[in-house]
């Protein structure tokens, strides 16, 4: 384990490494009716659906066919996992290449090369569950991502850095909050999409306006007062909230 910039980091548990000369083999329907049923069903009844509600939705009538395909269901959900932050996780890397250095970039940049790769991971999976595992994957995480078990990512850090005029206990929280945000949106536009709510527009404009929600988070002005007598820019034990340092 690893700590950059204030995040922890660690290896996925998975190793998705090749051995050099190994050659790739296609997976067995089996694992991928698996990865299919287990990604629907606990985006629509929850982490504590039954693995046998998932060997049934599978087709598998094997009850060890978790076990056999991924050794453990938490395996298996983190296969479910990997399987669609990979190419988010490619997509995003690309966007973060073309973006300008550090005195030029905009706030709208950095939130753009966040949501942009999930809402296009989401349409790529028509119908997708996606947004909603990910919310419910995320409730079980800590607020803050530097307290994460998760590896860190890349863009995250760069928010904050670019939250640079703000201590960053408040710029860590800021984007964190901003994260959730963005994934509590994508998840509940996923729910009425697929239920046929009237009146809910397409993916595409929908994530125009969680972008200037979210840019909005980012940018907006802080209330937010550093202890008496701190110096200006120092890290805050204590947050002082504007207003009551007049009590």
């Amino acid at each position: 384990m690893s700590v950059v910039s204030g995040y922890v980091t660690e290896p996925s548990p998975i190793d998705m490494r090749v051995p050099r000369g190994a050659a790739l083999k296609p997976p067995s329907e089996g694992r991928l009716r698996l990865l299919a049923a287990a990604e629907q069903l606990l985006a629509t009844r929850g982490l504590e659906v039954p693995n046998r509600e998932i060997l049934v939705a599978a087709g598998q009538r094997n009850r060890s066919a978790i076990t056999y395909h991924f050794a453990s269901r938490a395996r298996l959900i983190e296969a479910v996992r990997e399987r669609h932050e990979t190419p988010i996780a490619q997509h995003r890397e690309q966007l973060i290449t073309r973006l300008p250095g550090p005195e030029d970039r905009t706030t709208r940049q950095l939130i753009e090369a966040h949501v942009h790769p999930l809402a296009a991971e989401m349409l790529r999976s028509t119908p997708s569950y996606w947004a909603r595992l990910n919310e419910l994957l995320l409730m079980d995480q800590p607020l803050r991502f530097d307290q994460s078990p998760r590896r860190a990512d890349e863009l995250l850090e760069l928010m904050v850095a670019h939250l640079s005029h703000l201590p960053e206990v408040e710029a860590v929280a800021r984007v964190a909050l901003t994260i959730r945000f963005v994934s509590n949106g994508l998840a509940r536009w996923e729910r009425d999409s697929q239920a046929g709510v009237e009146g809910t527009v397409p993916l595409a404009p929908f994530t125009l306006i969680l972008a200037d929600l979210a840019v909005a988070m980012l940018d907006a002005p802080s209330s937010v007062l550093p202890p008496v007598g701190a110096p200006r820019g120092a890290p805050r034990g204590g947050l002082v909230l504007a207003g009551d340092e007049a009590r």
